[in-house]
């Protein structure tokens, strides 16, 4: 748990992030982890550390290991370069032979969940981060540099009755809200800070470089009084925004910070004593080299107390490395995923942490009710990492274990915890023809570690896995619900395969259905129901046409069968093809965002929402309800349907679809860094 002491707001980053190293402007390389770092795939587990020291050490070695690669890839290349010169001579005296050819090969509820603030949902009780929340008699809205709160009116459209301004412009920005309070997570600009060295003789003849810090904001603002809400404190974080979840009050945010660590490379020194030179500057590195060059940090403004305070965002001891961590090539260091879970009725003062080094870039961010996963890329993308922590304490997150299993994953609804066992499906991409999966891991506790907080204490262990679905194919949709798994591959058509995995350490294919394009979003229903939304494509070629909905009879698991195709506009897009929170699913229709293909048409037009019949019959249009700018969330309120876009927020009535106004948006500068037109 990190508690705070109170110090005076001054440019904190910069002042704690100022690391003195030995460094130089062009033989020194920034390093920001694009890679997993290498890992033995027989021992996925982490390791912790005692104290912020031996963490510190360990990155030490890792940049001087860093430092090091140059030279295994000079020697490597000189290895390389005499065996070809020997094949020469070997061809130029007419020994020759048949060279062999590398082996190329060929391996929830019955109607979804919508949260209780409005969401399209994953996990049922498992709240998302949005861009708007609503209360049932409250709408939250994020604007680009503002939270607007719009009371629902008896009669007309929403009625703003509060707003509170932003200091900074998020890029992306979502809210939840719980506990009598809203919780806003911003990504902004990363900053600016300098390396210096207070060693002459270390500096000469070189310069100090500048390096950017990835830069996230939480805000907790109170909205007891809607028309009042203030803004209580402010938690600037290192790092990129990537997921928050709110269950039972219990808040959890994941973050991912790249590490920045300079080193001298040996080329800058000529031929001569090169190694030796850059071993002595790497030493130096060693003794200026300060953790907070690295490691993310904190910045808390409390107004309720006038107070601010700086750190670790992370306890050290709560920081996990692999087992077998190796350097990556070409300088690269670990970035840091880590997750902040605070008891949301106490507020943000204070906040369980733990965090995982060498993570590629973007992990895939799944919750379930006591239970956070990180997933990403490993052993060069041949596999995925996936980590399991314990959420069920929200001031005490523990690291419990890991696996590797073959394959990417495609989003979060990869992932899917039930009745203990996770099933993660994937894609394996590594030979052709590429081939997916479903794999079944079991969480197993390690009664060794006797609760220490600094260990992992248990493993994820594969207990089942069905494979062979869609050779040649990548999976474009996957949903989970209960003991049944929905898994939809495409390369020419769209196998929708169907799967038993009541028994865990038996998975099975039970149907398959082979039509034409392909969804890119499943939604269960019930009646043994399951909406797709995604697009045709012409069998032939694989090339993807219109934007459509599809039904499918599921409710005989050996015989899938496609009831129904609506288009839904050969031009047109829907972020529900990448967003599932878009979808809105109530009473038998479906609500579907759509605006034009093109990018820069969809930001700069008007959208619509087009409502969807579904019965066991088929598919039928019901409506077309429009609103002003890029059609975003359709969230239902009763015998009102309140449509989010770009610069309003309109009203319509479910029963007749009568327009009853919006509410407009004032003009602020949005995401994409233009002003937003005058309404």
């Amino acid at each position: 748990m990190i508690r705070f002491s109170p110090v005076r707001r001054r440019h904190w980053l910069l002042g704690v992030a100022t690391v003195m190293v030995a460094t130089a402007l062009t033989a020194a390389i920034l390093a920001t982890q694009h890679f997993a770092l290498a890992q033995s795939p027989d021992s996925p587990t982490l390791r912790g550390f005692n104290n912020c020291d031996e963490l510190h050490d360990h990155y030490v070695r890792l940049a001087v290991a860093s430092a090091e690669e140059e030279r295994y890839e000079e020697e490597a290349e000189a290895e390389e370069e005499a065996a070809f010169e020997e094949d020469a001579m070997a061809d130029d005296s007419g020994v020759g032979g048949d060279a062999e050819l590398p082996n190329t090969g060929t391996g929830p509820a019955d109607e979804g969940e919508v949260s209780d603030t409005g969401t399209n949902i994953q996990e049922r009780g498992v709240d998302e981060s949005d861009i708007i929340k609503t209360d049932g008699t409250h709408f939250y809205i994020l604007r680009p540099q503002s939270l607007l709160i719009a009371e629902i009116s008896e009669e007309g459209p929403l009625v703003e009755v509060g707003r509170i301004d932003f200091r900074n412009l998020g890029h992306r920005q979502e809210l939840l809200i719980g506990s009598g309070k809203a919780i806003v997570v911003r990504q902004l600009d990363a900053i600016s800070s300098t390396l210096t060295v207070d060693d002459e003789e270390i500096l000469k003849p070189w310069s100090p470089l500048t390096y950017s810090r990835e830069q996230s904001e939480v805000l907790e603002i109170d909205i007891s009084e809607a028309g009042s809400p203030v803004l209580l404190r402010e938690l600037d974080l290192d790092g990129r925004f990537l997921s928050a979840r709110l269950v039972d009050g219990n808040l959890r945010i994941a973050l991912q910070h790249s590490s920045v660590i300079p080193y001298v490379s040996p080329g800058e020194f000529g031929w001569q004593n090169r190694w030796t030179n850059a071993e002595r500057y790497n030493e130096a590195l060693q003794a200026h080299f300060r953790l907070g060059q690295w490691f993310p940090l904190y910045g808390m403004q409390n107004h309720t107390d006038n107070t601010f305070s700086h750190g670790y965002a992370i306890e050290c001891s709560q920081t996990f490395a692999p087992d077998a961590q190796l350097p990556t090539r070409w300088g690269e260091l670990p970035s840091t995923a880590f997750m902040l879970s605070f008891d949301l009725s106490a507020g943000i003062n204070e906040w369980g942490s733990v965090g995982v080094l060498g993570m590629a870039t973007d992990p895939t961010v799944y919750a379930s009710r006591d239970s956070l996963y990180l997933a990403a890329p490993h052993n060069w993308w041949r596999d995925t990492a996936i980590h399991r922590f314990d959420i069920s304490d929200p001031l005490q997150p523990t690291y419990f274990g890991g696996a590797t299993v073959t394959g990417q994953l495609l989003s979060q609804w990869s992932l899917s915890e039930h009745d203990g066992h996770l099933r993660v499906a994937t894609t394996n991409r590594n030979r052709w023809p590429w081939v997916s999966s479903v794999t079944v891991l079991e969480s197993v506790t390690d009664e060794s570690t006797d609760g220490d907080l600094g260990s992992p204490t248990g493993s994820l262990r594969q207990v089942g896995r069905v494979s062979g679905l869609g050779a040649t194919e990548e999976i474009k949709s996957v949903r989970f619900a209960g003991d049944v798994g929905y898994v939809v591959t495409f390369r020419l058509v769209d196998p929708l395969y169907v799967l038993d995995l009541s028994d865990p350490a038996n998975p099975m294919e039970v149907g398959e259905l082979k039509i034409p394009g392909f969804s890119r979003y499943l939604h269960p229903l019930s009646g043994g129901l399951l909406l797709g939304v995604g697009r045709d494509a012409d069998p032939q070629t694989g090339w993807e046409r219109g934007l459509q909905a599809t039904l499918f009879d599921v409710s005989d698991p050996a015989n899938p069968t496609q009831l129904a195709v609506l288009p839904l506009g050969d031009d047109a897009y829907s972020p529900v093809e990448q967003d599932h929170r878009a979808f809105r699913y109530q009473d038998g229709v479906a609500w579907i965002p759509v605006g034009p293909n093109d990018h820069w048409l969809r930001q700069n037009h008007d959208g619509a929402f087009f409502g969807v019949r579904v019965t066991s019959e088929g598919l039928s249009h019901e409506s077309t309800l429009r609103v002003h700018g890029e059609a975003r969330r359709a969230i239902p309120v009763g015998e009102r349907i309140h449509l989010l876009g770009g610069e309003e927020i309109r009203t319509y009535a479910l029963e007749d679809h009568e327009d009853l106004g919006a509410l407009s948006f004032a003009p602020e500068w949005d995401n994409r860094w233009l002003p937003v037109a005058p309404e």
